[in-house]
């Protein structure tokens, strides 16, 4: 009983007195939309301003420290280097990141395209008929540029890329002097072939017609010129059927002859289908560019070399002429 009393107390002990619950206000349960945030006058700026399309001046930094210091001692004349042009010869040229080269043709020379091997590291661009603007996109790479003249003569350049910190003084201005013949035939020589030929042996029919139209391999050789008459004899023309050929069969012609100065690579009907190649020689054991030129459907080296390599792309031919033939 006294157990029952004691609980009763302290419940009534807990209960809120009648006034207190008439005074107390009531809470409305907290919004889920949090209050919208005042806008800066700042931002209420800018962005009134680029709606208009002004955006402010920006300064940016440059990483400095990149200078050639090759150039404290450099002569004025350091960065212009000329080469007397041969028809056998590869020119060499130096160049540097973030700087422009330019290549010069000879003098009665005129641009006609170019292949370069790594479009990726370097950019080429025709300037005028003889000027060619070559530009590094990075350092420590090299590559080759083959230049077509309208003459039908090739210039083969080797072009090496070096960084802001090397210590030569690269080339601004690559020259070829010597100049070309502006009267008369071509450095090279001229074939025109009037016969197919076939690789089991000599051109079919008579020889005559087969060399047809062949003319002077070089004109006459002038004091101070760096052509040499080479005049076409037919009867030094031979090799039918002695080359041996292995690579890729899109670029197999149909017969292969030479005489004392160049080979002759005829591909006949095929060429239409056949990509301009770059012809290379074999010298110690490491591949060169040559000079050559087309005629026809007559692919022509200026080179007897007994090996040489046609490149097209990532496809090859090895062409050799056997040891001991004549």
């Amino acid at each position: 009983m006294k157990r029952d009393l004691l609980a009763a107390a302290f419940l009534l002990s807990c209960l809120p007195v009648g006034p207190v619950l008439a005074q107390t206000p009531f809470t409305p349960p907290p919004s889920s939309d949090p209050p919208p945030m005042p806008v800066s006058e700042d931002v209420v700026r800018q962005a009134e301003a680029q709606a208009d399309g002004q955006f402010g001046a920006m300064r940016r930094a440059r990483v400095g420290g990149q200078i050639q210091e090759a150039w404290d001692e450099g002569d004025e004349g350091s960065a212009v280097f000329e080469y007397k042009a041969c028809a056998r010869c590869t020119y060499k040229v130096r160049l540097r990141e973030q700087m422009v080269t330019v290549l010069e043709l000879p003098d009665g020379e005129m641009f006609k395209a170019a292949d370069l091997g790594d479009t990726a590291a370097f950019k080429v661009e025709s300037r005028s008929s003889r000027l060619i603007a070559v530009k590094p996109l990075t350092m420590g790479v090299d590559t080759n540029l083959v230049v077509y003249g309208t003459s039908g003569a090739v210039y083969p350049f080797y072009l090496r890329a070096e960084a802001f910190n090397s210590e030569n003084i690269t080339d601004f201005v690559v020259r070829l002097v010597g100049g070309i013949e502006k009267d008369g035939p071509d450095l090279v020589g001229s074939v025109s072939m009037s016969s197919s030929g076939s690789m089991a042996g000599r051109p079919a029919g008579d020889l005559a017609q087969a060399i047809d139209g062949l003319e002077t391999a070089a004109p006459e050789s002038k004091e101070g010129d760096y052509v040499q008459e080479a005049r076409f004899d037919p009867d030094r023309l031979r090799g039918w059927g002695e080359y041996e050929l292995w690579g890729d069969d899109g670029l197999r012609p149909e017969t292969v002859f030479r005489d004392d100065y160049f080979t002759y690579i005829r591909f006949g009907q095929a060429w239409k289908d056949v990509e301009l190649p770059t012809a290379y020689v074999t010298v110690d054991g490491v591949d060169e560019l040559v000079n050559t030129r087309v005629q026809g459907a007559t692919f022509i080296v200026e080179s007897t070399q007994r090996l040489i390599t046609l490149k097209s792309g990532a496809r090859y031919l090895c062409i050799r002429y056997p040891e001991g033939a004549a």
